[in-house]
């Protein structure tokens, strides 16, 4: 009887409280943990700074290259982010939103829709890119931002962005310190904004905020270590042609290794304890090109003593990557154009030299960096595909793609990136995979082989490739792989396979064959 009367009051208890949460009440311990919640990372509104007539929403719809099939595309996608008005009426955003992309529309805190905008400029190296938008009257109501001439961290700062309402949305965070890296799709180390905050971000192009003024733009974050990376303000500021007398990013023209044992630096001769760092390569058509040799020592870059690691002291920033001076160095007077002073110990005899600065020598790449192009170069004939060999390519395995991928391309791609002083024009060219059919028989499980030649030739791109097929005078091409097989193409027979494969596998005519 006791145990009855007990669940009576237990069940009357319940219903009350279930009557109360479906009324929107909600008991002392509901309120506490949504208010640990709404405390725990979220943003604020703050809309009576205006920023909001200085930052506007992005919203990019791409599509993605296929690099297993280079003849479609992937899958139709959304991504969005922030971008911030400029002089000239103009929108600044991270170029990496606008990679693949198919339409760019941007919105801002007067309006709820979209607007289209133009691409007008983008750059790789320093991850940034120029919108233009032909409405009439749009930028009438907004303000370009200012940006910081220089850095000062560690600080605390504000991070803004523009919600769907139009109302601004600001999160705290903190400069910790100043790296040099690659941006995302870039080749030549730049500066890098370490950037911390336990809010939750994107990474798309909020905008960091120092007394009043743009220190950075967010291009990364990672949520879970509280840890992004920003474009720095004064590299915008090149960027956007407001510091130097060049947009243009330098670079160096070599890649170095330190010297910290002593066997290295007896052989060399650098009697300093920490000085001197070593030329390990010199990149065709680069600024050191004809100046610097491999095996020369650099004591001095830009008037700055250069420790073994490759460090010198910046007044302002500390200790720096000496790439700093050639690749951002407009504050000592080093961009395109002008020439840096440098001490070299060669055959261990010191020589003072000019090095050029020069831009990227893209014309060295072998293997390219993520290639921003919309659409991988290939040759698809007779169901056997060819690719040229890329950064791209190689992600197509996934996360873990180091680990996935054929070891002698990983070991190209990690050593034989850039091609080497005298040599020619060329990228490394695949058989990526053979689709099969009654003519190709026998090379079906053919995947992922570096082409060495045609007719004993040797292939430097897909374009070479389909002109040696092409004014071959014999029915018959003889191709040879890296391992040792032998690849023949029968001209004539690979026109009726192009008409199966297509009809079987739903391949356009227009992907197979010669490609212009």
């Amino acid at each position: 009887m006791k145990l009855r009367i007990l669940f009576l009051l237990f069940l009357l208890v319940f219903t009350v409280s279930s009557t109360e949460s479906k009324n929107g009440k909600t008991s002392k311990f509901s309120v506490k943990k949504n208010s640990e919640t709404k405390t725990s990372g979220t943003v604020s509104n703050r809309s009576d700074n205006g920023f909001e007539k200085s930052i506007v929403q992005i919203k990019v719809s791409y599509q993605e290259p296929d690099y297993i099939s280079p003849w479609k595309k992937k899958n139709p996608r959304v991504r969005r982010g922030v971008g911030i008005v400029v002089n000239g009426n103009r929108i600044l955003v991270p170029a990496q939103i606008l990679q693949y992309s198919t339409l760019v529309e941007v919105k801002k805190f007067s309006s709820y829709t979209e607007t289209k905008a133009d691409i007008s400029r983008t750059d790789s190296e320093t991850n940034l890119a120029l919108l233009t938008v032909e409405e009439k009257g749009f930028f009438e109501d907004l303000k370009p931002l200012e940006f910081q001439q220089k850095i000062v961290y560690p600080q605390q700062i504000a991070i803004y962005q523009l919600d769907n309402s139009g109302s601004i949305q600001s999160a705290s965070g903190a400069l910790l310190s100043l790296d040099l890296d690659l941006y995302p799709q870039g080749q030549v180390e730049l500066p890098i904004l370490d950037v911390n905050s336990a809010e939750t971000l994107n990474g798309n192009g909020e905008v960091i905020v120092s007394d009043g003024k743009a220190a950075g733009i967010l291009f990364d974050f990672t949520g879970d270590k509280n840890a992004g990376r920003a474009i720095p303000s004064f590299l915008i500021r090149k960027f956007l042609g407001l510091s130097g007398k060049s947009d243009r990013i330098a670079y160096k023209g070599f890649r170095h290794r330190p010297v910290t044992d002593s066997a290295t630096k007896e052989f060399y001769g650098i009697s300093g304890k920490n000085e001197g760092i070593l030329v390990a390569e010199v990149l065709p058509g680069s600024s050191a090109d004809g100046v610097l040799k491999a095996g020369d020592v650099i004591l001095e870059f830009g008037g700055k003593k250069i420790d073994s690691k490759g460090y010198f002291e910046h007044s302002t920033y500390g200790k720096q990557v000496f790439s700093f001076l050639a690749h951002a160095g407009d504050e000592f007077g080093y961009e395109i154009g002008k020439t840096v002073p440098v001490l070299i110990l060669r055959d261990k005899k010191k020589m003072e030299m000019d090095l050029p600065l020069k831009p990227f020598p893209y014309s060295a790449v072998r293997i390219p960096h993520r290639d921003p192009s919309n659409r991988p170069d290939y040759y698809l004939n007779g169901g056997f595909l060819f690719l040229e060999l890329s950064e791209n390519y190689l992600l197509e395995w996934g996360k873990d793609w180091r680990s996935r991928v054929d070891k002698k391309l990983l070991y190209l791609y990690d050593y034989h990136k850039f091609r080497s002083l005298g040599e020619p024009q060329s990228r490394i060219v695949l058989l990526s995979q053979v689709i099969p059919d009654e003519s190709n028989n026998g090379y079906h499980d053919i995947f992922g082989r570096i082409l060495e030649s045609a007719d004993g030739i040797s292939v430097n791109s897909i374009q070479d490739l389909m002109r040696k097929v092409r004014e071959s005078k014999k029915d018959t091409v003889s191709l040879k792989l890296d391992d040792g097989t032998e690849v023949v193409l029968d001209k004539k027979e690979m026109a009726k396979a192009n008409s199966r494969i297509g009809a079987q596998y739903k391949i356009p005519a227009s992907a197979m064959g010669e490609r212009k």
